[in-house]
């Protein structure tokens, strides 16, 4: 019996402060969550599994939403937009999904549980789900500093608890998949500390990678037959003022007859609304110009080694540094285009966050921050 999955890339259905009052979080106040998937549902009612990587809190009906900061939380509402949309399994382990406290958290993955959504990277936990005769493990992890301590979802710092996790339960189940939050943002090309722990977590065990936070896609590859996509990019995120994080893609996995020797990968390029951040399917000849560019881009390290591909991207650190350097030009330019529209202690908090001097992250090796 074959098996069908759609994955998308961060799903953030709150808001960030360079959009206050103009992000995500509006759009689903006026035209309400189901709008933003009004392009792909039709998509995603032939899937088995849907996957997101949700890259904020929710908000209980009850909650003070006075109290609460406003960003990177979301209207309890949105629930039901993802239900509607067939998204099944949603990760839950980013730097993001915690900034409105434990407690929220805590009730984001209760409300995905009340509505048959499975909620995957809750510390110490492993998702199995059983599913058309599949038995199912659903892993997540990130990789990115949050700078909050005792996180309920799996924050770590190197591969070994993957590692530890899949021989763990490896021969309990039929398919491994593994969704992590790692990276540098901005960056189309996969670092290779990123190529290096995506293909030994095939080697041990693992059969589908989901990467995210980058904000930008860095294509894939099918190693030893086993599907890696280093970044799906950004689905539904107030980012769109910086260009590139307009594009993402949605993989289809076809998996037939229960045998991961005939499993099939399709790229289905998207592009994100300026102003609604509603994704849409890229149409032809755009959508072949998108897959082109993720061709080429995969294939400097599809079927080539850790140290050739080394080799031809150079310095790595210095490359993403150029990256770097351009968006925080777009954030700036998104800054001054909209002061008006900020109130004062919403313009410190964005002088703090995005143009003030950053601390250098504890994870230098794939950290993007």
């Amino acid at each position: 019996m074959s098996l069908k999955i759609y994955a998308v890339g961060d799903i953030m259905l709150g808001e960030q402060p360079l959009c206050n009052n103009f992000g995500v979080s509006s759009v689903v106040k006026r035209r309400g969550t189901n709008y933003l998937f009004d392009n792909v549902r039709f998509l995603f009612n032939g899937g088995d599994i849907v996957f997101g990587n949700l890259e904020c809190s929710i908000m209980s009906e009850d909650s003070d939403k006075e109290k609460w900061p406003k960003f990177f939380c979301a209207d309890p509402g949105v629930i039901e937009g993802l239900k509607n949309a067939k998204f099944n399994v949603l990760s839950v382990a980013n730097n993001h999904i915690m900034e409105n406290k434990d407690i929220l958290f805590q009730n984001t993955v209760q409300l995905l549980r009340n509505n048959n959504m499975h909620p995957v990277g809750i510390a110490n936990e492993i998702e199995i789900i059983n599913l058309k005769g599949y038995k199912i493990a659903f892993l997540a992890y990130s990789f990115i500093e949050d700078n909050i301590p005792n996180s309920s979802y799996n924050k770590i710092h190197s591969e070994d608890p993957i590692l530890q996790d899949i021989k763990k339960i490896r021969s309990g189940v039929d398919l491994v998949i593994i969704s992590i939050h790692w990276g540098f943002e901005y960056v189309p090309y996969p670092s290779p500390d990123q190529i290096r722990i995506g293909r030994t977590l095939i080697d041990t065990g693992a059969d589908i990678i989901f990467g995210g936070h980058p904000h930008v896609t860095q294509s894939y590859e099918v190693y030893k037959n086993r599907p890696i996509f280093y970044s799906l990019g950004n689905f539904i995120f107030d980012h769109t003022y910086i260009p590139t994080t307009q594009e993402s893609f949605i993989a289809e996995i076809t998996i037939d007859d229960g045998s991961l020797d005939s499993v099939k990968v399709n790229i289905i390029p998207v592009m994100a609304d300026e102003k609604d951040y509603q994704p849409k399917l890229v149409r032809s000849p755009k959508a072949e110009a998108s897959i082109k560019h993720l061709d080429t881009i995969r294939s400097t390290f599809e079927n080539r080694s850790l140290s050739d591909y080394e080799e031809s991207i150079g310095d790595y650190h210095f490359l993403y540094s150029g990256y770097k350097r351009s968006a925080k030009r777009n954030m700036r330019v998104q800054f001054v285009k909209n002061f008006y529209r900020y109130s004062f202690p919403i313009t410190f908090g964005i002088i703090k966050r995005y143009l003030g001097k950053k601390r250098e992250c504890n994870s230098k090796s794939l950290s993007g921050l």
